[in-house]
Parts: structure tokens; C-alpha cells; sequence
């Protein structure tokens, strides 16, 4: 499921070759660039080097721009920073993040989400995936019934005026999706719903398999981390920091593979 590519300011080009190939095998789901020299401003250099990795879509958020329902700001990368004035947002805070996916309630998110390291916490942080594959063989095991749920009903999530409707687990071809988000379910769902969703929430948090099989990927400054959004479930373990930016992350939405025109 995860692929490490070393990547280098002074051949970058190569390593972005090997993304976009591997990008096109099913089985490749995570792909974690671990630079082998120093990149002095990620966000610059990633910027610089999205015409060879795909197509950044203008979704970003920020909590200062006002609640849940407004805090787009039409821009590209956002902060994952840790920032104790806001303990309550994930992106800010230094607790431990559950599964989710990025795009739940985006009905055209792009394929894929892209984030470079700045700076980690020196314990914990790591960014967390299981395959949705593997999800769906874990609760084969420990809860078909919940199973059954949720690859029969469609979920709607709602945030920042988007709104998208998809079954939390479906299936295309040989392969299991993924959309799920449990703090983005639609408050106006209807009472079975949010019964499935309440159960989903405690399973993912506590099954014994599901923690077996979700993998840390731990980024180091320069690094970068993008995946197939619909094809995993992420999050983040908790970590320890004392001072505003210990862990600094840019993110942002990005199609890759897909070069328009050129």
C-alpha cells in the first residue's frame, strides 16, 4: 500500500516520474517522498513541481476565517500547524486525529491529498492510512452486520456550503471506497443514519484489527505524503509539543496524474 521515493532538488523530475507511474497500479495507495537533501521551503518547492505531479484544486480552509461553514478561502495549501489557541480544531491541535477521509463532503475533490513538512514534533505525529481493502476485511471479521450498513446506505456530509452523498464503503470493480468523515456527517441526517455513523465512529476507534492493520508514516522536514483519497482511511497519532509550529504541515488538494492539456 505504501511506496517511498527518495527525492532530491537536484532531480526532483525523477522522482515525480516514479509518483505519477505508480500512481496508475491499484495496489499503490500511499506515496511517501523522503528527501535525501535539504528543501528549504516545502511549500515552494512542491508548488514549483505541481506541472509534473497534477492539478492543485483551490480548496483550502482556515479556522480564523470563521466556523465549520466558512472558513474556505479559495486558496491552495492550508496549515496542518500545531497552535494552542485552538485546541479544538484538528488541524491545530496535537491530538490524536481518527480515520476519515478529506473529500467526504466535496462532491468533486480531486483524487488525491498532498501535504510537505515543514517541520514534526520529535514524538508522535505520524499520519496514519488503512486500506480500504483491509477495512472492509476487518469488519468481514469482527462486524458484518455494521458491514452490510454501510455499503447498503448512502451517508451525506456537509461543511463549508459543500454537501455530498456516497455510501461510507463501496465498491468499484475489485476494489473497496472509502467516504467518511465522522465530525462532517450532515447534522440534518435522519435518525438511522446517524445510528449507522455512531456505530462506525466506535468501531474504526476501537476495533482491535483495524489498529493491527493501520500503518504511521512519519514525515521528516522536506518530506511529503500524498494519497488516494477514496482508496484509504487517514488520520493522525497524538504528539507531543509545547510551542506554536513544533508541527507544521502544508496541505493541499491536488488530481494527480491529471496535466490538463499539456
Amino acid at each position: 500500500m505504501i511506496c517511498e521515493i527518495p527525492i532530491s532538488p537536484r532531480d526532483a523530475g525523477s522522482a515525480f516520474r516514479r509518483l505519477v507511474a505508480g500512481w496508475k497500479h491499484d495496489e499503490n495507495k500511499v506515496f511517501v517522498l523522503r528527501a535525501s537533501e535539504t528543501i528549504e521551503d516545502p511549500r515552494a518547492f512542491y508548488t514549483e513541481h505541481f506541472p509534473e505531479i497534477g492539478l492543485p484544486v483551490a480548496l483550502a480552509e482556515d479556522v480564523n476565517a470563521g466556523d465549520r461553514e466558512h472558513q474556505r478561502t479559495s486558496e491552495i495549501w492550508m496549515e496542518v500547524r500545531f497552535d494552542p489557541r485552538h485546541p479544538n480544531a484538528y488541524r491545530h491541535s496535537s491530538n490524536a486525529q481518527p480515520l476519515h477521509t478529506d473529500g467526504s463532503y466535496i462532491p468533486a475533490f480531486p483524487n488525491a491529498t498532498l501535504m510537505a513538512c515543514v517541520a514534526n514534533a520529535g514524538e508522535g505525529g505520524e499520519t496514519t492510512f488503512i486500506d480500504a481493502d483491509d477495512l472492509v476485511a476487518c469488519m468481514q471479521r469482527e462486524d458484518p452486520e455494521l458491514l452490510a450498513e454501510v455499503q447498503a446506505r448512502t451517508i451525506a456530509h456537509a461543511r463549508s456550503g459543500d454537501r455530498r452523498q456516497e455510501k461510507i464503503i463501496d465498491k468499484n470493480g475489485g476494489h473497496y471506497l472509502v467516504n467518511w468523515n465522522y465530525y462532517c456527517v450532515d447534522a440534518a441526517i435522519d435518525a438511522e443514519g446517524r445510528a449507522v455513523a455512531e456505530r462506525m465512529f466506535a468501531y474504526l476507534q476501537n476495533s482491535p484489527l483495524v489498529k493491527q492493520h493501520t500503518k504511521g508514516v512519519k514525515l521528516c522536514p522536506g518530506d511529503a505524503v500524498t494519497w488516494k483519497d477514496r482508496c484509504v482511511l487517514h488520520g493522525r497519532n497524538g504528539f507531543v509539543a509545547s510551542k506554536t509550529s513544533e508541527r507544521f504541515l502544508w496541505k493541499c488538494a491536488i488530481d494527480v496524474g491529471n496535466f490538463g492539456n499539456a
